[in-house]
């Protein structure tokens, strides 16, 4: 069948490049896995943790139906929003390239949207993901981590606290942690860490921490590091470049296979359905009185924290 509408905009092969692509640093969709969702406005079930971890009597007679339990469950909202952006192609850009190099061309306009859409991503989750108002628990470190002294800092035993906290008080053990670089940065070559992954090397042979080492250590699904920067200043104005995670620490749970069935500290609700644009790129027609074509990308998504209970948050652990 021949395409209609907005299918004739969607450039496959640039919208492949795109989607494969993934900006240095960036980690949002491993922060709150993406569900699909086939509205753009529509409630979500909150899953009742009392039901899920309540001793049912399942004994069943002779003859009799097996006993019938029921499941509590609340409800919250997410709205799909849009979020698109593009950029010109301009005739002087094709004709200063070679011809054999305007695929490339479409390809760098194509990662730089990607980028910049990611980044917008990213910033919004970070800023809810840091707001110790936005978790179940949140507590600064008594002694900062860049102090490298075991009988002070004590960033092992910090996580500990925190893992715990989550599992003692919703059944849930927490399965990842995401650190932002500048936390990553003093834990991996904090002395305790080294001394617990390599034994007592002395200061005289630093080692580090590797990430599938603290993974095991703390048996954890998922380590992520936050190293995304952005630039808070004004577009002119000298840039500030500024760590998108700080120095915060999230400890939390998500499920491994993305459902709204599956109690999950946040996620993504993307409305992906037809021919609504999903991270591909639409090539729009050169326009003779610009001279240029446009190049865009978009998507239609909202990031909830579902259950905050399922997470909790150490903050400023290099800056106390």
């Amino acid at each position: 069948m021949a395409a209609t509408g907005r299918d004739l905009h969607i450039n496959v092969p640039l919208s492949n490049i795109a989607m494969q692509y993934r900006p240095q640093g960036m980690i949002a969709d491993l922060v709150a896995p993406i569900v699909s969702v086939q509205k753009q406005s529509d409630s979500y079930p909150v899953w009742s943790q009392g039901d899920a971890l309540r001793i049912e009597t399942d004994i069943r007679a002779p003859g009799m139906e097996a006993n019938k339990i029921t499941r509590d469950v609340s409800t919250d909202t997410y709205f799909a929003r849009n979020y698109a952006l593009k950029v010109d192609l301009t005739l002087e850009d094709r004709e200063n390239m070679d011809p054999g190099f305007i695929g490339e061309l479409r390809a760098g306009r194509a990662k730089f949207l990607k980028s910049k859409i990611s980044l917008n991503w990213e910033k919004r989750l970070a800023n809810q993901v840091t707001s110790g108002s936005n978790v179940g628990s949140y507590s600064t470190v008594t002694s900062d981590w860049m102090d490298s002294a075991i009988a002070n800092s004590t960033p092992i035993a910090n996580i500990e606290t925190a893992i715990s906290n989550v599992q003692d008080s919703t059944g849930y053990k927490p399965n990842r942690i995401l650190m932002g670089e500048l936390a990553w940065r003093y834990f991996r070559r904090h002395l305790s860490v080294v001394n617990i992954l390599h034994g007592n090397t002395g200061s005289g042979s630093p080692r580090y921490a590797t990430r599938e080492q603290v993974k095991a250590l703390f048996e954890l699904d998922e380590l992520i590091i936050g190293g995304a920067y952005y630039n808070s200043a004004a577009e002119g104005q000298t840039a500030v470049v500024a760590p998108m995670w700080l120095d915060y620490v999230l400890v939390y749970f998500a499920p491994m296979a993305p459902s709204t069935e599956e109690p999950s500290f946040m996620y993504s609700f993307r409305w992906a359905k037809g021919s609504l644009p999903n991270m591909g790129i639409e090539v729009h027609p050169f326009n003779a009185k610009t001279k240029s074509e446009e190049i865009e990308i978009g998507y239609y998504q909202d990031e909830k924290i579902c259950s905050a209970n399922l997470g909790f948050l150490l903050t400023h652990v290099t800056s106390v």
